[in-house]
């Protein structure tokens, strides 16, 4: 899927294009909950590495108690 905006769209965001494509991805991540390493594969960068970009957008990784308590249990059987 191809998606275009006219220029001027993001130019009066202040936006370039690689920080609109940003943009919407971390708005898809908070938003509608895709993984993190869907996020980097259309950044094309490491998941790693969007996990980090989220801080440009004051934004944080989705973790949820859920996975914390997971992780616990995950972390008993090591």
């Amino acid at each position: 899927m191809i998606i275009n905006f006219p220029d001027d769209i993001a130019e009066n965001l202040g936006l370039n294009k690689k920080e609109m494509l940003e943009f919407l991805v971390v708005a898809l991540y908070k938003k509608k909950g895709i993984h993190g390493a869907m996020c980097g594969r259309i950044l094309n960068i490491s998941e790693m590495k969007f996990h980090g970009l989220l801080e440009k957008y004051d934004e944080c990784v989705n973790y949820s108690s859920e996975d914390f308590l997971t992780d616990i249990e995950n972390l008993k059987d090591v």
